[in-house]
């Protein structure tokens, strides 16, 4: 029975799917009716998954790229790039959060007796400029994806370079310009990975996160011990050349199983089978939302808090003598940080951000109120330290469950948004040095009761932004 030819309505067209297609697949279906045969591309209505509204009617996935995507949420290659990126977060961070032993060292042996300013702007201004590196690597990965990994390994050579040179010192100002300026470079290797995890992990991002962000705590507690012991036994020279080989080395190892899970979007070009790599314009509607700059805020005021112990730590407990030392109790709180990312990321994925945000930080204010504010003995400053590890120092994995909600399903965006909250962070933590550097000189409170009397700057400064 003939009827009448069909129109293009009645043509169904099947989108593309990137979820495991046959393996004896290796072209898009098409749709044919009579002598008619369209490529079924995504249509503008019907985003590929994982792209959100990314793609336009122009562009397409290579279909042989479809055909190996990993598993999200799980599988080898997803915990591989976890793996590898938490080992990223380790090297990178965990120097900048043990500070206080290199601060200790350069103020009362290296440079004893002057520079003390001059000492404390290096040892806030890397962890400052990290941040605001990330914010300018963001826009820069978005808009060169191709040259991800060169710039990783780009990050990973003049980083290295900072930690060596940083060995060689013989003036305070010289530490601004190794370890201040050039080793802040690793945030071009770092951001990357902060970024790609919103591929490989969609249900488990806030506990992914939350693992990644945990590094920071694994290399904060075993820094301190072995910046100290190599310094000891071989000298301050060789202990920062042989600390930034080895930093060299284990980054480019950590770097191996960093890369996409999502192929990088294509457009055809004009001739046949002329292709060429499309930029992915990062959508800036994201910016209308009012989370953006609302965890900006919360971000930048607890930075302005959450450096402090980590930077004067050390130097409380040797004014004070007190046992563990800063260098234990540095350790401790790092240590502490390590389940605190995972519990606060794990949270975030199941309490409201608002709700989390209001526990976590009106809990670390009380206990740098009370622990810090009156602990002149270990009874109160080890309990300080892991209180303020889990619920401060782990604060941060708060953050990839605003960006997850941020972001949505826009690959382009994570990198923008990650970059304006570390962008934040970065001006809390350039300016937490100075503003304590300048209130340890306020004796208001000089004979005051517990720490107050002796340091007060301490805990009231950490009070009051985590209030």
């Amino acid at each position: 029975m003939n009827g009448p030819p069909p129109s293009s309505a009645d043509i169904e067209l099947h989108p593309v799917l990137l979820s495991s297609p046959s393996p004896k697949a290796s072209l898009p279906p098409t749709a044919k009716s009579s002598n008619l045969t369209l490529p079924l591309s995504p249509s503008p209505s019907q985003p590929v998954a994982g792209f959100g509204n990314s793609l336009s009617r122009t562009d397409s996935i290579d279909p042989l790229n479809t055909q190996s995507l990993h598993p999200v949420d799980g599988g080898y290659h997803a915990w591989m790039f976890l793996v590898g990126a938490t080992t990223i977060e380790v090297l990178i961070w965990g120097l900048p959060f043990s500070i206080g032993v290199l601060h200790l060292y350069w103020t009362n042996t290296l440079f004893s007796g002057y520079g003390a300013a001059t000492i404390t702007l290096a040892s806030t201004l890397h962890a400052g400029l990290l941040y605001m590196l990330t914010a300018i690597a963001g826009p820069l990965i978005t808009a060169f994806p191709r040259y991800t990994k060169k710039m990783q390994l780009a990050g990973v050579v003049v980083s290295t370079l900072g930690t060596v040179t940083s060995g060689l010192v013989t003036e305070p100002w010289q530490l601004v310009i190794t370890f201040g300026v050039l080793y802040p470079f690793a945030a071009v290797t770092y951001l990357p990975c902060a970024t790609i995890l919103f591929e490989w992990f969609s249900a488990r991002r806030g506990l992914a996160g939350g693992i990644m962000f945990a590094g920071t705590g694994v290399g904060g507690t075993f820094f301190p011990f072995l910046i100290t012991g190599l310094i000891g036994r071989f000298g301050y020279k060789a202990a920062m050349i042989s600390l930034g080989i080895g930093y060299g080395v284990l980054c480019s190892i950590a770097l191996i199983p960093i890369k996409r899970r999502l192929p990088l979007p294509r457009r055809r070009g004009g001739a046949i089978g002329d292709e060429a790599i499309r930029r992915p314009k990062a959508n800036m509607e994201f910016l209308k939302h009012r989370l953006v700059w609302i965890g900006c805020g919360v971000i930048m005021l607890s930075s302005l808090g959450n450096f402090v112990p980590s930077l004067w730590l050390p130097t409380f407990a040797d004014d004070l003598h007190v046992y563990p030392s800063g260098t234990g109790l540095i350790s401790i709180m790092n240590a502490a940080s390590v389940p605190g990312n995972a519990i606060i990321g794990y949270l975030s994925d199941r309490w409201p951000i608002r709700i989390l945000i209001a526990v976590d930080c009106l809990a670390t204010a009380m206990a740098c109120f009370f622990l810090w504010g009156f602990g002149t003995n270990a009874s109160l400053l080890v309990p300080f330290s892991l209180v303020f590890g889990v619920l401060g120092v782990g604060f941060i994995s708060v953050q990839t469950k605003m960006m997850s909600m941020i972001a949505k399903d826009d690959p382009t965006v994570p990198a923008m948004a990650f970059s304006i909250f570390a962008f934040a962070r970065g001006v809390g933590s350039m300016a937490s040095g100075p503003i304590a550097d300048q209130l340890l000189k306020v004796d208001i409170l000089k004979g005051g009761p517990g720490a107050y009397g002796v340091h007060n700057y301490a805990s009231c400064f950490c009070q009051v932004p985590h209030i």
